[in-house]
């Protein structure tokens, strides 16, 4: 059935860091971030997303060279109704980070204070010159156009949002698609599906491994155009629902 919505609405103009666990009963838990990567080089704003944030008073990082900062104050968030409050988490914190140009790592660790004690290590991802995705890309005329390889940073920002990609494949190609979300702590359960040009299904990966983050792995059949599709798994969407897309 879900296979049947999908195709109607594309057809119409629409193990790095689970959870942690808490160093002390009332300590702060940060689960993910938004956005779930930050590129080196600049100031970057995050906000961390968890339970027991709202009342945060500092964030540091385990690395000297990257400086964190509160920026405004931490408070409680709303979670819609019907959502998993405990994978959106029901409190955040805005914080500035500053990278120098040459960081190289590829995470750097955060952790945040509150009055219940302190957080157990968050790693935020770094993730250099990141492909952003474009909206709309809701179906397959509004498809955004990617060159393979690529990282791409998506969100899936409202409920039952499509996010379609195209590019031109060639027969024999053998092509990987996989996601980065769940793995990082957030709350998206991504779905692919791959599309050859004439809009037929070649392949539909939603867990892989026991994660919620699916690998796709196929073997072009021809030359053309071919699409690749993300959707939340649950129909489920919002600022929370980021994350990140690697082709090759």
């Amino acid at each position: 059935m879900k296979s049947f919505v999908l195709f109607t609405a594309l057809t119409m103009p629409f193990a790095l860091s689970a959870q942690p666990k808490p160093a002390a009963k009332d300590a702060p838990v940060v689960q993910y971030a938004m956005p779930l990567f930050a590129t080196p080089g600049a100031k970057v704003k995050v906000i961390l997303r968890g339970q027991k944030l709202d009342a945060v008073t500092e964030v540091k990082s385990g690395d000297a060279k990257v400086t964190a900062k509160l920026v405004g104050k931490a408070r409680k968030a709303a979670v819609p109704n019907n959502y998993p409050a405990n994978k959106l988490g029901d409190s955040e914190v805005e914080v500035e980070l500053e990278f120098p140009k040459d960081y190289a790592a590829d995470s750097v660790a955060l952790t945040a204070t509150g009055p219940g004690g302190t957080s157990e290590v968050y790693k935020l991802l770094i993730l250099a010159k990141p492909v952003l995705e474009r909206e709309p890309n809701d179906n397959f005329a509004q498809a955004q156009a990617i060159a393979l390889p690529v990282n791409i940073e998506g969100i899936i920002a409202k409920e039952r949002d499509v996010d379609v990609y195209k590019f031109e494949g060639k027969k024999g190609q053998k092509v990987k698609f996989e996601i980065l979300a769940a793995r990082l702590g957030a709350p998206t359960d991504a779905l692919l599906t791959l599309y050859d040009d004439a809009k037929g299904v070649l392949a539909i990966v939603d867990d892989t491994g026991g994660s919620p983050d699916p690998i796709l792995e196929a073997k072009l059949p021809r030359d053309g155009m071919y699409y690749l599709v993300v959707i939340e798994a649950s129909d489920l969407g919002g600022a929370q629902f980021g994350y990140r897309l690697k082709a090759e």
